[in-house]
């Protein structure tokens, strides 16, 4: 990482310009995303302004202004070319230090020690964790919540491989959170933990710094009593899936959820999906299949899996797993998001999409498209946690939402190109948009219907 004090001097030596502290606040911030997106230094960043001429001669506050405006264009090149950029939309925090003591995730998942509510000290939960590591430590606490609160913990200890066995007293059943104003697909989520043993630079769940490891529930006849109320009131089959705060397999080897969820959905009238970026499917292939029970899968170009999404399965062992459940009798489906906007990011993407048509039978139970967004608290959490990423100096802006999102422009061609190809496979997957609003969606030939997602999915 550069020196700030390095970049202040450079500034007042080859511009002659002394900035304030937040003067200075905004100019480091384009210029470091700048030189990590170019990998150049500082005086490479600099150099074309040295070069402008007149630039000298300008007065300090119209020095600061056209280095702040050129710097601008040299961040987001691409939309400074096809329309004006408010600045109000440009996310200029303050650079920070990389944390030093982040912790690693390392595989195979060991847990480092477990945590158990009283109230569920007989669970086959933590049997099946002793069986699996006959060492582990075991404490017995009250409430979860409450532990939490009294043993502070930081971002860096994000990851730590703990475990909370715990009695899931909240709401076992939920709709699945749309963003204001932006399409919904009709989604539920089936609570079941929080958190995650892989480690993606981009996922939501670091913004949430004040706990640990992961939440595991050990009360699952609740949650089918649950649901048994649940769907009485229930008009029409609906989706739902356990894969919103959690991989739905990762664990399965230990957990063993799915020996009890598949055997429940598979008689309801549903369709119940177990979303995964891993290939742990051991168990479901042991089950008895159906088509209303959806595996899906989380696809990104190879190298983007290596880089961005820590300890997972590969591309191919991902195609791979969806092959065997999917000869095995079940659904599947494929989730292209986030899809991240790459210098190259037509072939990259169109190379995943002849891979996938390749290796497995169409149709699928569902394709979802959705780019790269979050809000500003995740981009400086994987900024400390992921100093290699480059995810986040693409052409992002605040939208309406207040999310980290690309313009419209590049959104509906990535949208539209990556439709155009797998319709060029596959004229019968619903393939729909996630989180975006009525006027992307329609501009976009090949989706479900904007006015109908729901039903056309199901």
């Amino acid at each position: 990482m550069q020196n700030s004090t390095i970049l202040q001097q450079k500034i007042q030596q080859k511009l002659g310009l002394k900035l304030n502290r937040n003067q200075f606040r905004e100019i480091e911030r384009l210029a470091f995303e700048i030189s990590k997106r170019d990998n150049i230094s500082y005086d490479k960043v600099l150099e074309p302004l040295e070069k402008k001429a007149g630039f000298i001669k300008f007065s300090s506050k119209l020095k600061f202004f056209f280095l702040k405006n050129t710097l601008i264009k040299y961040r987001f090149p691409q939309t400074s070319q096809n329309q004006k950029i408010d600045q109000k939309n440009i996310f200029l925090s303050k650079v920070k230090q990389p944390l030093n003591d982040n912790w690693q995730v390392k595989p195979p998942f060991k847990p480092l020690k477990i945590f158990v509510e009283t109230e569920v000290i007989k669970s086959q939960l933590l049997t099946n964790f002793q069986e699996k590591f006959p060492n582990i430590e075991v404490e017995e606490i009250d409430y979860y919540s409450r532990y939490v609160k009294t043993n502070k913990f930081t971002i860096s200890e994000l990851k730590k491989p703990l475990v909370f066995i715990v009695k899931e007293r909240g709401d076992f059943i939920k709709r699945c959170p749309c963003t204001k104003k932006h399409l919904t697909c009709g989604y539920w989520i089936f609570n079941l933990g929080f958190g995650c043993p892989f480690d993606c630079s981009y996922c939501y769940l670091q913004q949430y710094s004040n706990f640990p490891g992961l939440i595991l529930p050990a009360n699952t006849e609740d949650f089918f009593t649950s649901f048994d109320k649940f769907s009485k009131n229930l008009k029409k089959p609906i989706r739902i899936g356990t894969g919103e705060f959690c991989d739905s397999l990762a664990l399965d080897h230990i957990t063993e959820y799915s020996k009890t969820l598949v055997p429940y959905f598979i008689n309801k009238k549903v369709l119940f999906e177990l979303k995964t970026k891993s290939d742990n499917i051991a168990n479901l292939l042991t089950l008895k299949s159906s088509p209303n029970i959806i595996v899906s899968w989380s696809l990104n170009p190879a190298s983007t899996a290596r880089k961005e999404e820590q300890a997972t399965a590969s591309l191919d062992q991902r195609l791979e797993a969806a092959a065997k459940v999917q000869n095995a009798g079940f659904g599947v489906g494929f989730h292209f998001d986030p899809i991240i906007h790459l210098d190259n990011w037509q072939k990259l993407y169109g190379e995943v999409i002849d891979k996938l048509y390749s290796k497995l039978k169409k149709p699928f139970a569902w394709i979802s498209l959705g780019t790269l967004r979050s809000n500003r608290q995740l981009k400086t959490a994987t900024e400390l946690r992921f100093p290699e990423s480059n995810i986040f100096y693409g052409e992002l802006f605040l939208g309406e939402d207040k999310k980290l999102r690309y313009p419209d422009f590049i959104k509906e061609e990535i949208y539209q190109e990556i439709t155009n190809k797998i319709k060029q496979y596959d004229q019968k997957t619903p393939i729909y948009l996630c989180m975006e609003d009525k006027q992307t969606w329609d501009k976009i030939k090949g989706l479900v219907p904007s006015n109908n997602i729901e039903n056309s999915l199901i």
